[in-house]
């Protein structure tokens, strides 16, 4: 059996906030769902609407329960509004003929994306001596060389689409300066300076097991079984691999962030945003999984309250690795500074944020510094993406 349908959960969540960030949006035809589904008895008409989108590798009409959504085109996306609920939708090719016909589920609280593979469908048909394709597929095992190029095109395909889905959800941070550093903190290396950052593109989420196992051909973590939840037990050099691979992929430079641009988004709420929670402990439970809350294990990303940019889970879940080298003095020997990378070589590099596994506490605040060697993996360390912003 072959399934066709890729469907990368990820809450959808874009806010903006005062101007200061606006989300990307990755194209598309809008649609909406309004009436109740009386063919469905798994829809529930007692829920708000949820946008889906649908993506092809092939220009197509698209139906759901025989009602006609419109055209899907490969360079433009659809979206729709839909009942959470279970769904089967029917894609009819406008060149080659095929169709695919597949259920789907939409999720209350996520952002669902539907791949339809109707290259894939055709290749299939192709083997298998023609009929409609549906979820469940015979395949002539003897044709190899037909069956390995339909693999081949499929895994180009699932591959494109997760490309497309870190770019969508990545959120314009509009720049400035701030006070990077605190002169409290007892660890002695987080020297207040002020630091001026570029506009730039910053993950909304973390990259998700799915993502990683989609483009790696593996999943390495360590709570294996949650694919939405956010990749761990990997590495700073195999954090690396992953960015080479996906901007092989595409023509976009995705990289990690530099410390000083994590600790700008992280800070950007500043007291004002912890103090309408009720202080400190109510904004961590708010915003992030922690020791008391977490079940002692990561969860799917963007479940929790977002920060004052939309960002989740910079509390919590897991760790993130950044791209600076690590230097104990840095701080207090660069000053005021413009886009700082970091010093140049080192043993160690930099860690932000908390994971699942931290304690409430001084650990929590935006400032706090942490390395690793580049070779080091562990279960409560992942990473999000950003892209530089030529405005």
């Amino acid at each position: 059996m072959r399934t066709h349908l890729l469907i990368l959960i990820i809450t959808s969540f874009f806010t903006n906030v005062s101007g200061a960030q606006t989300s990307l949006d990755f194209g598309g035809a809008n649609g909406v769902l309004n009436t109740k589904d009386t063919t469905n008895p798994q829809v529930s008409d007692r829920k708000a609407a949820l946008e889906v989108l649908f993506a092809t590798n092939e220009d197509c009409s698209l139906s759901i329960y025989g009602e006609f959504e419109g055209s899907l085109t490969k360079s433009q996306h659809k979206r729709l509004k839909l009942l959470p609920g279970r769904y089967t939708y029917k894609a009819v090719s406008k060149f080659a003929g095929g169709e695919l016909e597949e259920t789907f589920q939409v999720k209350e609280g996520a952002l669902n994306e539907i791949f339809i593979d109707l290259l894939h469908a055709s290749d299939q048909k192709n083997i298998s001596g023609g009929g409609k394709t549906n979820s469940v597929l015979t395949v002539n095992t003897k044709n190899d060389a037909a069956l390995k190029e339909s693999e081949m095109k499929y895994a180009k395909e699932t591959e494109r689409i997760v490309v497309g889905s870190l770019l969508a959800n990545m959120s314009t941070i509009n720049g400035g300066s701030f006070i990077m550093g605190n002169n409290k903190a007892p660890s002695g290396d987080e020297a207040e300076h002020t630091v001026t950052i570029n506009s730039i593109l910053f993950g909304i989420y973390e990259v998700t097991q799915k993502q990683w196992e989609t483009i790696m051909g593996y999943n390495p973590s360590d709570n294996k079984g949650c694919i939405t939840c956010p990749v761990e037990n990997v590495s700073w050099e195999e954090a690396m691999k992953f960015i080479q691979k996906i901007n092989s992929l595409s023509d976009k430079r995705f990289r990690l962030p530099t410390e000083a641009e994590w600790e700008y988004v992280a800070k950007y709420g500043g007291k004002a945003e912890v103090d309408q929670y009720g202080g400190q402990e109510q904004f961590i439970k708010a915003t992030g999984w922690y020791y008391a809350n977490s079940d002692k294990k990561t969860h799917t990303v963007g479940q929790k309250t977002p920060n004052a940019l939309g960002i989740y889970d910079l509390i919590g879940n897991v760790s993130e690795w950044c791209l600076d080298w690590y230097s104990p003095d840095y701080f207090k020997e660069q000053g005021s500074q413009k886009n700082p990378e970091g010093p140049p070589l080192g043993k160690e590099k930099i860690v932000r944020g908390t994971s699942f596994n931290d304690y409430m506490g001084d650990r929590f605040r935006p400032s706090l510094r942490n390395k690793l060697k580049p070779v080091t993996k562990s279960k409560e360390i992942g990473f999000r993406l950003v892209m530089d912003l030529n405005l």
